[in-house]
């Protein structure tokens, strides 16, 4: 009884880790694939407008990044959710039994 109870904590644990985990991958793949200028970029304009053009193309490249992000990280919740849902109807089903 009491090992049975512990492997089901266990386990419990794991899918509780899981989309942490998740997130946190997510997380660094996007900080990581997000666009700035560099200072050689930044060297080479000539004109104002360039800057303000440069600016603008990052934030729309940017705010797509970040559109993704949102749609993958809700995901992630969503399933996680799920599972805990999914979880706890099987075990109010197993205990009324």
């Amino acid at each position: 009884m009491y090992q049975q109870n512990f492997e089901r904590w266990t386990e419990i644990a794991k899918k509780i880790q899981e989309p942490f985990q998740a997130m946190a991958e997510l997380n660094v793949k996007t900080l990581q694939g997000i666009n700035y200028l560099k200072p050689e970029e930044i060297a080479s304009i000539k004109k104002p407008e360039e800057l303000l053009e440069k600016h603008i193309n990052l934030a729309v490249e940017n705010g797509h990044k970040t559109l993704d992000y949102l749609q993958k990280s809700f995901q992630i919740i969503e399933k996680a959710m799920l599972g805990f849902v999914q979880e706890a109807k099987k075990t109010a089903a197993e205990t009324k039994h």
